[in-house]
């Protein structure tokens, strides 16, 4: 039986997966974006959002946005925990994918998101200071982190206990108490 930490985080990567399915772009990046801080927060709530989500991305996400390039091959970041919170802040806070005037961005200036086509994959090409992502791909991406993340801490009674806070949303027949 699955716990009530895993209940409610596949309430939400559930909730991004629709808004994909449904082609909502927005939904999608806005709560794809929020996952790393709701683990973040799961996991250690004293320490600051952005040590919270650049170790999420560390942890569980860097290795999807590192490919070994050239002859040699050389270990290549396309993304870093950095630039995804500045993206983070950028695009919850004001709706933009420029990042370049966000004190915590690393490398990159901005990002240009792409939907899915049939033709073309377009996933994580840098042009200059921009990285281009498909957005489908992105947001899964996030997803597959946090069901690793899931895995790792789904048995850590203090993480259950705060897990219980997280919100629920309820039909007009269930049974509330309050």
């Amino acid at each position: 039986m699955p716990s009530v930490l895993e209940n409610k985080i596949k309430n939400f990567t559930n909730a991004v997966e629709k808004s994909i399915e449904d082609k909502n772009w927005y939904s999608a990046l806005a709560l794809a974006l929020a996952l790393p801080d709701i683990c973040g927060n799961l996991q250690d709530p004293k320490r600051s959002s952005s040590d919270k989500y650049i170790g999420f991305f560390n942890d569980f996400i860097k290795q999807k946005y590192t490919r070994l390039i050239g002859d040699p091959k050389e270990p290549q970041e396309f993304l870093n925990g950095r630039d995804m919170y500045a993206l983070r802040c950028s695009f919850l806070h004001a709706g933009e994918v420029e990042i370049s005037k966000q004190r915590i961005k690393n490398v990159l200036d901005g990002y240009i998101f792409l939907k899915p086509n049939n033709i073309i994959y377009a996933h994580m090409n840098k042009v200059n200071d921009t990285l281009q992502l498909q957005i489908d791909v992105f947001c899964k991406h996030i997803i597959q982190a946090v069901n690793e993340w899931l895995i790792s801490y789904k048995n850590i009674k203090e993480i259950e206990e705060r897990a219980e806070l997280m919100i629920d949303i309820m039909g007009s027949t269930d049974n509330i108490s309050f």
